[in-house]
């Protein structure tokens, strides 16, 4: 069993707000992350879950991504 990382609150809403960065290139590198997690099978709440996003952002790129592959082939 692994110990969990000690963060303190100010380490913690650090990090948080770095997840909420809205840049092109940091919102398509969580995309990137979250479709090849759903491409290993894992389920979209599960997805979301480990990666502090809201189901629907999550299904919402899994969507657009089957659109697009949709319109390539």
């Amino acid at each position: 069993m692994t110990t969990p990382l000690n963060l303190s609150e100010q380490d913690q809403e650090m990090l948080m707000k770095a997840l909420q960065n809205k840049a092109p290139d940091v919102v398509q590198a969580r995309m990137a992350n979250a479709l090849l997690l759903l491409a290993d099978g894992l389920p979209v709440e599960d997805v979301a879950g480990l990666l502090y996003l809201e189901e629907s952002v999550v299904a919402g790129w899994q969507k657009l991504f089957a659109k697009r592959n949709r319109r390539a082939a």
